[in-house]
């Protein structure tokens, strides 16, 4: 099938139907016309494909949730560090965000046969469960903990409890915490559990927790801070659930004229480089990115051997947590 079919069964034009394909700017309506035909129909794109299929017994295929964030580059670093040196090129997959386009991904690298597939996990919905579940080729998910696939995961919830401590020994009783959505389990509900179990065993109940569900940028973080502040709750603690929220959350606690650590720490999880570059410096707790591309890497390496020697036989899932490290700046 060519691009021009498919324009023409989508009722879009093919440059459209080109620029979806390639990642570029697209109108929503457009890109659910085109998804769902490409899905119908099963197409996957002539050129990646055959491309794909040339060099398919040393491919590795990399889908990540977006490109603009440190955990991305520094788990891509890991991944590139380990994959480098062992004869494997590696296929990369910006999903943008868009869990439509990941599973496009997933199914495409499963179509032309990739050795395997390392996804930057963000949220498992059920069409993600049964791809990996049916998935002929071996896949290793990094970020979230899932029983049908091998993970390298952070231990979300007891990050979120230091921070949270951490923030509480300095005498804040009045907590606000910006979090994520939590259909993403390991960022959105462990780490919001994490506060709460925090504050439980300071003896403050976690229904006083004034909160927010936002998505993962600086904008989202500033404006869920806002929304708390407009209803009437200034807090004198404020966790976050990433650095990159915490960002946000800081910028409008400042334009409300709140001190900060004077009036109110902030405390944010990830550890990257935004918390660094601002001021005052973010306190946070740093999870290793790095580290879980560097295993993920090296997981799936021993699966894809195991498979070849053992004639198609998988190795049993490995599930593996990493630690964390509490970093003490200038915001708590």
């Amino acid at each position: 099938m060519k691009i021009s079919e498919i324009a023409s069964l989508a009722g879009v034009s093919p440059a459209a139907v080109s620029r979806y394909l390639n990642g570029g700017s697209i109108s929503e309506e457009k890109k659910v016309k085109i998804r769902k035909v490409i899905e119908e129909t099963g197409y996957v794109p002539n050129v990646t494909a055959r491309s794909l299929r040339q060099q398919r017994s040393n491919s590795i295929g990399v889908i990540v949730p977006k490109i603009n964030s440190d955990s991305v580059s520094n788990l891509m670093e890991g991944v590139s560090s380990v994959l480098s040196t062992s004869g494997y090129l590696t296929i990369f997959g910006n999903a943008g965000n868009d869990r439509k386009q990941e599973l496009d991904y997933l199914r495409m690298m499963q179509e032309v046969k990739l050795a395997g597939i390392i996804l930057m996990g963000t949220v498992l919905t059920p069409a993600h469960i049964r791809f990996f579940k049916e998935s002929e080729i071996p896949i290793v998910v990094c970020g979230q903990n899932h029983s049908s696939v091998s993970c390298i995961f952070h231990d979300d919830r007891r990050a979120a409890r230091e921070i949270t401590r951490h923030i509480i020994s300095k005498g804040r009783k009045n907590l606000a915490y910006v979090g994520a959505v939590e259909a993403d389990v390991s960022v959105g509900l462990n780490r919001r559990l994490g506060v709460e179990e925090a504050m439980r065993e300071a003896g403050m109940d976690p229904d006083g927790l004034a909160r927010t569900q936002v998505f993962f940028t600086v904008e989202e973080g500033c404006r869920g801070m806002k929304g708390i502040l407009d209803g009437g709750f200034v807090p004198d603690g404020v966790i976050c659930a990433t650095d990159t929220l915490a960002v946000g959350a800081m910028k409008a606690l400042k334009e409300r004229g709140l001190k900060i650590p004077g009036d109110v720490s902030v405390g944010g999880i990830g550890g990257g480089l935004a918390g660094t570059i601002i001021s005052p410096a973010l306190t946070t707790v740093q999870l290793f990115h790095r580290e879980s591309g560097e295993k993920a890497a090296q997981l799936l390496l021993s699966m894809i051997d195991y498979n070849r020697k053992h004639s198609g036989e998988k190795l049993p899932l490995t599930h593996t947590m990493l630690g964390y490290r509490l970093i003490e700046r200038e915001s708590v």
